[in-house]
């Protein structure tokens, strides 16, 4: 669900669904991976940096038609090393159409194989009793993939769901079925709700034509998932009176904003999200996270420290990463480790300078008070990477009055961040770098999740 986790579903399409007037289904692989390991090397006798290895080959995709092979590691296609995850959903691999040629360069039996085929289409999500409406919005920023899913033998105007997912960039439609998005938005669905999740540019069918993901801005993000919002209420199918928000992790930064700007969104959802701005919430996860791995009390506190130096840096001074760098040169790994930066992209954790800096600025707090529908917080007590049980609990209080016997919180013993159950959070933590953990998601998917959302939606 995250890029932490380097796994991603490279699913082919086909044609145009009758709901879609601009975007066409895109062109991709067919295959899950994971990035290269030292361990992978070692066993594959593979001494280059590039390149990913092949976990699963989709059947009748494109890579299964050219003889891509699990345990195969991919180095090139058409000619474009592969570098990370990002290769595959920027140019020119992203602009790759069906029917295009596609020639892959394979690491197999310790030497190189050219294979050659021609892009293939996967024919859209079906599962029984879900009926799935490809769609699409329009932004100052492009064109953005929707996928609405409805039950089946519904009848008259459904309730929906607006799904607001995390910080990744990658698709939240083109996803395995055992996906926790895909797992909690299905179950929804067989609920008997409508929901609506959309893409973000540059990721699945969407077009990003002045931006992808990666470098747009956290008001662009606020835009889409309001322009998503509006055409859940001017769908005639939709009720526009049963209309709720579910927001995870960082969406559920985008939740409150949301609902308190349109009061007639029935109720907002919150699952594993942040309490406060950024700035104060990152140094301190990043404190939990290494108490609970282990590391004593005088490390987790010092790199808690050198966290907030960074911040201060980089959202108070408004200095560049090159900035800090410059004065301060051991800052080059913390800003790397501890921030995900990417020198190439000149990215902080998978986004843009200009997305954390809006971000920063955001105090959930002021929103929730102006939020007058009822609201539901969810805290996992494995998720080390949002807020803490009492802050679930004190969400509540943030609400207007008149709306607080219908809003609750819901603790969920040992589910982290990604629904998934894993035990204790310094269990999950060290699940979490397993080198399993991205089948561990899917397979440990706690359906309470689930559950508890259904009935708090049908208690008022």
């Amino acid at each position: 669900m995250k890029k932490t986790i380097f796994i991603l579903l490279l699913l082919c399409s086909i044609t145009n669904s009758l709901n879609a007037q601009i975007l066409k289904r895109k062109y991709s692989n067919g295959f899950r991976y994971q990035i290269l390991t030292t361990e992978i090397k070692q066993e594959k006798s593979f001494n280059g940096d590039q390149g990913v290895f092949v976990e699963d080959v989709v059947p009748n995709s494109t890579s299964e038609s050219a003889g891509i092979k699990e345990g195969d590691i991919i180095v090139e296609i058409n000619g474009t090393p592969i570098a990370d995850v990002s290769t595959f959903t920027s140019p020119p691999l992203s602009e790759i159409t069906v029917d295009n040629p596609v020639a892959y360069k394979v690491w197999r039996n310790k030497a190189f194989v050219q294979l050659r085929t021609t892009a293939k289409a996967k024919v859209s999500k079906t599962k029984q009793g879900i009926h799935y409406e490809y769609g699409e919005i329009k932004t100052a920023f492009g064109y953005l993939r929707t996928l609405l899913s409805k039950p089946v033998n519904a009848s008259g105007k459904l309730p929906a769901i607006l799904f607001i997912q995390g910080n990744m960039c990658e698709s939240v439609i083109e996803v395995p079925e055992k996906d926790p998005y895909e797992q909690f938005c299905n179950e929804m669905t067989l609920k008997g709700y409508a929901v609506m999740r959309i893409d973000k540019p540059g990721s699945g069918d969407s077009e990003g034509k002045f931006t992808t993901c990666d470098q747009m801005t956290f008001n662009q993000e606020l835009e889409q998932f309001q322009t998503g919002l509006e055409s859940l209420m001017k769908n005639k199918t939709i009720d526009s009176k049963k209309i709720y928000l579910f927001g995870h992790s960082m969406g559920g930064m985008i939740t409150p904003i949301l609902a308190s700007t349109n009061p007639t969104v029935k109720g907002a959802m919150v699952y594993g999200t942040l309490s406060t701005n950024f700035g104060s919430y990152y140094p301190e996860i990043i404190n939990r996270s290494l108490l609970q791995s282990g590391n004593s009390p005088e490390v987790a506190l010092q790199y808690k420290n050198y966290t907030k130096e960074i911040i201060t840096s980089l959202f108070d001074e408004n200095k560049t990463p090159q900035q800090i760098i410059k004065d301060k040169p051991e800052y080059e790994s913390l800003l790397q480790q501890v921030f995900g930066w990417n020198e190439k992209d000149n990215t902080i954790i998978y986004r843009s300078l200009a997305f954390n800096r809006e971000l920063n600025k955001i105090d959930p707090k002021k929103y929730w008070e102006k939020v007058t529908c009822p609201i539901l917080s969810i805290y996992g007590t494995s998720d080390f990477e949002a807020i803490d049980k009492e802050y679930a609990t004190a969400m509540l209080g943030w609400t207007n009055s008149k709306n607080a016997k219908y809003s609750k919180a819901i603790i969920l013993e040992n589910t982290d961040h990604a629904f998934a159950l894993v035990g204790s959070m310094e269990e999950g933590i060290k699940l979490k770098h397993s080198g399993n953990y991205a089948q561990i998601m899917q397979d440990k998917f706690n359906p309470l999740v689930v559950t508890k959302t259904a009935e708090w939606l049908a208690s008022f």
